[in-house]
């Protein structure tokens, strides 16, 4: 009997059946917003325009072709909720926050200081600055009240019964519209105001004409309306437009005349073009997300005109789904990058990096980097990285879909044997990276979200990594990650991100690691069978963003650090009691970006420390004191409102020789390192490779498809497998029969293939149903 001949027809007789029964999984979608853009008013010559996006504070010297993170006396806790800029002093800035007041800058966004003298409430919605008078500065209360700057204080403008939704200035004449629909004025730079007419919608929009008696009004309900009368009487200009839900309005002049140039924004149609007569759509080029449509959000907001408009014809449109320019006066527009996939999101170093120089960097979306070099040079790390093992099916996706998104990164201790590091990514995943083999991905069973890592530093023996979630759960494995078990669950972290997890030097006596949570820091000497809650309420009260960082002397000092958006955060008794760290440097109560402590800790007692708007601080006595370090320009901070997941300044396992730190925070793809203690930093730039930035594009070898086949089909294929199995049982049975059978053999195989090609479709009912 030729039972290799068998073999080879029973497979393609089940392969044949069974080949249409595969499925496909879908993906997540991340969103991006913009709150606001402005452009200089030296933009012809300067190229310089502001954003405001997820909280950051940016500044664009090209045209927004690159950006740059403003944070130097940006010391708020709370969100940045508007900008305004001198029009007679390009460079002088105004910044409201919800909580810290106002901010003024000087020198176009390089430095701030806060201004609040005499303002009675530093929840603030908006600010708007003179068109003839750089220190004329008006901003408005979130629950209502217009707030003028009298010399180097504050006082009450106007009182309004409601939060106000827009104010414009010209010269000495202001506008205020509230979010009743009642609009106020007045002439005499704030002095005294009259009421003018109402709408019957909310206000969200004010443009002036250069005629004083002539300017429009955006509603949220009632679109467009325009005055002649200087507000007396308000008609509508509504022609052309599909919705009334205005967000922007603004409008250009042609010098020495009285004709103007009107733009306005809806909701969720786009931008429109005012003709003269009526609104026509310019709005080739902008795009939407569904997701804004789930989160409830308008797709479109702010607006910004060039001030030379009759030379370029630029302007820009903001929304839920980013920042789009136009310089043909709205033909067509192109989306400007300002929060890229490429923004460093986690840094390591090998253990060995005094010998082997290794560190690796992960990004936002998609992309590890490893420099054998000390970060001269990066390598991408793609092996296992293909955006099919992270989806599951082939299908090209949204470049916003994509689910590779970085959150923690940490090195086997035992790296030098091993070659292997572990990453998370934000939605249930942990990757194993071994050297020659790539990336391996393992997901949970259990939905998981915001994931932190922390190998045990006595890995090489007992092979152990703990990972720590936003729901509070504690994973443990003992197989050198390529299992876990659920230890624990210690309830949701507060806030978006994710847990720190340090483990102690001594864990291989002690048993002990510490994650944040809940209810501030816990610990476990167990292993993270049960856990402890170390902190007392009231310390623990209100303070968020914790950031947990331990001596390597834990041991013999017991001492750790919390930094949080409310201060510095010791202990020197494992966690049983803590205190606040104060300091003249940067007061009693920084937002701690960031907290490293030095490997020799034990010798030289060296703490560094970033705080919010101060920049980086260095203490050479155990955090009694601090000194002031490099240039506070520097961002050593992860990019707010992103889940952030490690820690933005990492040291030199041997930094007590070579006095080396690695930081990130910027907006591109910018990596800061220092080799003299903090005090000078150089920057180095990860590649521009964007490897699988384009998935439709991007042309797999033969092998990587087969790879990406097995992998999303593994279960079909078993099934599949055990299906063509008993097929093969039953066609191998039935040649035995029928050698007994006196039929003519060439029926003989009929039967057999007829046989068995029931049964395995049989058998594929049974599996796949």
């Amino acid at each position: 009997m030729d039972y290799k001949k068998h073999f080879f027809l029973g497979v393609v007789t089940a392969l044949l059946v069974g080949c249409f029964s595969l499925g496909q999984a879908q993906a997540h979608d991340p969103h991006d917003v913009v709150q606001q853009v402005e452009l200089s008013p030296s933009y012809q010559q300067d190229q310089t325009m502001y954003l405001l996006v997820r909280g950051n504070f940016l500044k664009s010297r090209d045209g927004g072709t690159t950006w740059q993170r403003q944070v130097q006396g940006l010391d708020h806790r709370g969100p940045m909720t508007a900008f305004a800029i001198g029009a007679t002093e390009p460079q002088h800035l105004y910044l409201t926050t919800e909580g810290d007041g106002v901010y003024e800058s000087e020198n176009g966004g390089e430095g701030w200081q806060r201004i609040n003298q005499g303002l009675p409430e530093l929840a603030l919605d908006r600010v708007a600055v003179s068109t003839t008078d750089a220190d004329q500065v008006f901003v408005t209360g979130h629950d209502g009240n217009v707030y003028r700057r009298d010399g180097d204080s504050w006082t009450l403008a106007l009182a309004t019964e409601q939060p106000v939704g827009a104010i414009a200035t010209a010269a000495t004449h202001i506008i205020v519209g509230d979010q009743q629909g009642q609009l106020y004025q007045s002439k005499d730079g704030g002095k005294t105001w009259s009421t003018l007419g109402s709408t019957d919608s909310a206000i969200t929009s004010i443009s002036l004409a250069p005629d004083p008696n002539t300017f429009w009004v955006g509603t949220e309900g009632q679109g467009v309306l325009t005055t002649t009368d200087g507000g007396q009487t308000l008609t509508a200009l509504n022609q052309g437009l599909p919705e009334t839900n205005i967000q922007d309005l603004v409008s250009a002049n042609t010098p020495g005349s009285r004709d103007f140039t009107l733009y306005g924004s809806t909701a969720n149609e786009g931008v429109f073009y005012f003709s003269g007569d009526s609104w026509q759509p310019v709005d080739r080029g902008l795009t939407k997300t569904p997701q804004a449509d789930k989160m409830g959000y308008a797709h479109f907001t702010d607006l910004a005109i060039s001030p030379s408009f009759n030379q370029d014809g630029t302007v820009l449109a903001s929304g839920f789904n980013g920042l789009f320019k136009t310089t043909n006066q709205g033909d067509d527009w192109t989306q400007l990058d300002t929060l890229p996939g490429d923004i460093p999101m986690a840094l390591a170093l090998s253990p060995d990096y005094a010998t082997d120089n290794t560190l690796v960097a992960v990004t936002y979306v998609g992309e590890a980097y490893m420099s054998a070099n000390g970060g001269d040079s990066w390598t991408p790390m793609a092996q296992g990285l293909e955006l099919p093992f992270f989806t599951d099916q082939f299908e090209p996706i949204e470049r916003n879909d994509d689910p590779r998104r970085f959150q923690s990164l940490a090195f086997s201790p035992n790296y030098g044997q091993d070659k292997t590091l572990f990453a998370t990514i934000l939605n249930n995943g942990v990757l194993r990276y071994t050297q020659n083999k790539g990336w391996k991905l393992q997901r949970f069973e259990g939905w998981e979200r915001a994931l932190a890592i922390a190998p045990s530093p006595n890995y090489g023996q007992d092979k152990t990594v703990f990972v720590g979630t936003q729901a509070g759960r504690v994973y443990r494995s003992d197989n050198g990650g390529k299992s876990f078990k659920k230890m624990s669950e210690l309830g949701r972290h507060v806030g978006n991100e994710s847990p720190f997890m340090v483990v102690s030097p001594n864990y291989g006596q002690d048993k002990t690691v510490f994650m944040t949570g809940a209810e501030g820091v816990y610990k476990t000497t167990d292993g993270g069978r049960s856990w402890t809650a170390m902190m007392a309420p009231d310390q623990f009260q209100s303070r968020l963003k914790l950031k947990l960082a331990i001596s390597p002397n834990y041991g013999a000092d017991q001492t750790l650090w919390l930094g949080s958006d409310d201060g510095l955060f010791e202990t020197r008794d494992g966690g049983d009691t803590w205190n606040l760290v104060a300091s003249t440097i940067y007061g009693d109560h920084p937002y701690i970006e960031a907290v490293a402590v030095s490997p020799s800790y034990g010798d030289d007692q060296t703490l560094f420390v970033s705080a919010r708007g101060t920049g980086l601080v260095k203490s050479t006595d155990g955090g009694r004191t601090f000194t002031p370090l490099g240039d506070a320009t520097v961002p050593l901070a992860i990019v707010n409102n992103f889940e952030y997941g490690a820690m933005p300044l990492v040291l030199s396992p041997n930094y007590g020789q070579d006095q080396t730190l690695f930081g990130f925070g910027a907006v591109t793809g910018e990596i800061f390192k220092s080799i003299d203690g903090g005090e000078r930093w150089t920057t180095t730039r990860l590649p521009d490779a964007k490897i699988f930035a384009d998935h439709s594009n991007y042309q797999y070898s033969t092998l990587n498809q087969a790879q990406f086949f097995v992998h999303i089909y593994q279960k079909a294929l078993l099934k599949m497998g055990l299906a063509c199995i008993a097929g093969l049982i039953c066609y191998g049975f039935l040649s035995t029969i029928t050698q007994f059978i006196q039929k003519t053999t060439w029926l003989r195989r009929p039967m057999r293939m007829g046989a068995a090609t029931v049964v395995t479709g049989l058998a594929i009912a049974v599996l796949f149903v």
